[in-house]
């Protein structure tokens, strides 16, 4: 029961706020977000076809959590070394949770993209006119269920997956979007499952049922508004996650761990699996095969040096995270060579890997038929 706990717990407050204890430390972050106040625009304008639209967390997050360095660990994605591999963004931080690219990067490329579309909250959009590409609104540290008071500090603007979806609702309110703009759209709902943090092991079969309703309503809700296509993303293997693998030295996922998060995604699938029109995207397995001892999985073991050691590591347990601006933390020479970047979240070269596996069953689900390399 403790070591699926300790699953749930990581997911959200180390991933995101795992640097409490320094939330007031200093950082050479100089940028802030801006809140956009979106005005009615007028006129014929061209449709926008084949749109993404991203909700989720930190699997998805391109740039939304709030870059005031006051929020110590919260805003470590803007610091170096976030980004460090991501020669398209000048190997600089942009916010994503990862050492380059992530998610929501990899199902833009599928879809003919360069990238993931711009952040609501980012530097990257204006609040005047929706890129072409469409918008992503997922945010580090988000779950489908409101956080509870305290889990986040004030600034942090972390947004549920429903409050999200109420962010695309307004800039159709204001005039930015119209109906039409949702012809052959597509929307990824990428959730790790921090709400499981809120639980202890015995309350997590009891929620399993809340969380995948809210999540199935927030298909809904997308659907109703006209959105084409919706892609939603399993939870990943928690046990194999490098928190919980480092008690083996980061040679195993840890033996029950995974037990949760394999009840939600069957869950998950009961409940979504006949609509035509969503897709339950399967990363969990995915994950499971990369990170498996390779004697235990596939051939897609060995494509990783390092199965289930992070790239960045802290290695001072009091308030440090990797990012910490006292230097507390060790970093790998070769990012590529490693699935985890940090002890949650996978490596660009990570995230590229899972997806270039789901690449054919994301283009037959979505009609595409010119694969797109990357």
């Amino acid at each position: 029961m403790k070591v699926l706990a300790a699953a749930c717990f990581v997911l959200l407050f180390l991933n995101v706020a795992e640097s409490r204890a320094v939330a007031g430390s200093g950082g050479n972050v100089t940028s802030s977000k801006r809140h956009h106040e979106h005005g009615h625009h007028g006129g014929e304008r061209p449709t926008h076809k084949h749109m993404l639209f991203v909700f989720g967390d930190e699997f998805a997050d391109a740039g939304n959590l709030a870059t005031e360095a006051n929020l110590g660990g919260y805003s470590k994605t803007w610091r170096y070394p976030f980004g460090m591999s991501d020669a398209a963004h000048g190997r600089k931080p942009t916010g994503r949770f990862s050492d380059g690219l992530v998610q929501s990067d990899y199902m833009a490329k599928i879809m003919g993209k360069r990238e993931s579309p711009p952040a609501y909250n980012g530097d990257g959009w204006d609040g005047e006119v929706v890129d072409p590409s469409g918008i992503n609104f997922a945010v580090g540290g988000a779950g489908v269920l409101q956080a509870p008071p305290g889990a986040a500090p004030a600034g942090a603007r972390v947004a549920t997956l429903h409050a999200q979806v109420r962010q695309l609702r307004d800039l159709v309110s204001d005039g930015l979007l119209q109906d039409k703009d949702f012809d052959e759209s597509v929307a990824l709902v990428a959730f790790s499952g921090n709400d499981y943090a809120q639980v202890d092991a015995d309350g997590f079969d009891a929620l399993i049922p809340t969380v995948v309703d809210e999540e199935a309503s927030v298909v809904s809700q997308l659907q109703d508004m006209g959105v084409t296509k919706v892609v939603v993303s399993t939870l990943p293997p928690f046990g194999c996650s490098p928190w919980l693998a480092r008690d083996s030295n980061y040679t195993s996922c840890l033996d029950g761990s995974n037990d949760g998060p394999a009840k939600h995604n069957a869950a998950l699938r009961d409940r979504l699996d006949g609509d035509d029109d969503v897709m339950v995207l399967d990363v969990y397995t995915v994950m499971m095969d990369m990170v498996a001892p390779p004697a235990e999985g596939s051939e897609l073991s060995a494509r990783f040096k390092e199965r289930l050691q992070p790239c960045c590591e802290s290695y001072d347990e009091d308030g440090a995270y990797c990012g910490d601006p006292d230097g507390r933390y060790w970093l790998c020479d070769r990012p590529e060579d490693y699935f985890y970047w940090d002890f949650v979240n996978p490596t660009q070269a990570g995230w590229r890997a899972v997806m270039q596996m789901l690449q054919g069953p994301i283009m037959a689900f979505l009609g595409i038929s010119q694969l797109n390399h990357f």
